[in-house]
């Protein structure tokens, strides 16, 4: 999934953003085409180099230089997004002990939240109307959306859910807005903000 190739002759993806202070992982929000091959500028290094989509998924692309990496996801040549939502994990890999890791920084501390199956809320912090995740922002609202987990019968395919319960401000998934009673389906590397909170969704390695 990282492998990388020193030409620049490739379109430019877009702009990757800092994941956390102090790491080398940036996101880009962009959406790749799978097949296709996209030219990045570290963002660390500044050193240009290109990188091939043959995943309908979340994709890595490293740095020859520094060893940066650089996640974001792709879709179907037709232009499509891809409907596997979240990657297939199944009882048989060992590797995996959730459906995923939630990621967030509160205070200069990086925190993070292992997803299982079932749904849990998010928002700020209060004692008469306690949420699973209680963040310390006074800018966003108690319990404010809920994150359902849940894994195909057959396929054995978890899916993850977002949906906003109720904000004052908007809810921000991927830099598009969302209001109450809205829902949707997260992708591994998509990012969403309650009030001034930054979440990033991970899949769990």
């Amino acid at each position: 999934m990282d492998k990388t190739y020193r030409r620049e002759n490739y379109p430019l993806l877009g702009e990757p953003k800092l994941m956390f202070e102090g790491d080398n992982i940036y996101v880009v929000h962009e959406r790749a085409e799978v097949g296709k091959m996209y030219s990045f500028i570290c963002p660390h290094c500044h050193t240009p180099f290109a990188s091939c989509t043959y995943d309908d998924d979340v994709m890595k692309a490293r740095c020859p230089e520094c060893n940066t990496y650089i996640y974001f996801s792709s879709r179907g040549s037709e232009g499509i997004p891809s409907q596997r939502r979240t990657r297939v994990i199944t009882e048989d890999s060992r590797q995996f002990v959730s459906s995923g890791i939630l990621s967030w920084s509160e205070k200069a501390l990086k925190r993070t939240f292992p997803l299982t199956e079932g749904s849990f809320i998010i928002g700020r912090m209060d004692a008469t109307e306690p949420s699973d995740i209680a963040i310390n922002d006074d800018m966003a609202s108690r319990r404010s959306v809920m994150i359902t987990v849940t894994k195909g019968e057959a396929s054995r395919r978890y899916t993850i859910k977002l949906t906003v319960l109720r904000t004052t401000n908007a809810v921000y998934v991927n830099n598009n807005a969302l209001y109450s009673k809205s829902s949707i389906y997260l992708n591994y590397g998509d990012t969403f903000k309650i009030g001034e909170t930054l979440f990033t969704l991970t899949a769990q390695k």
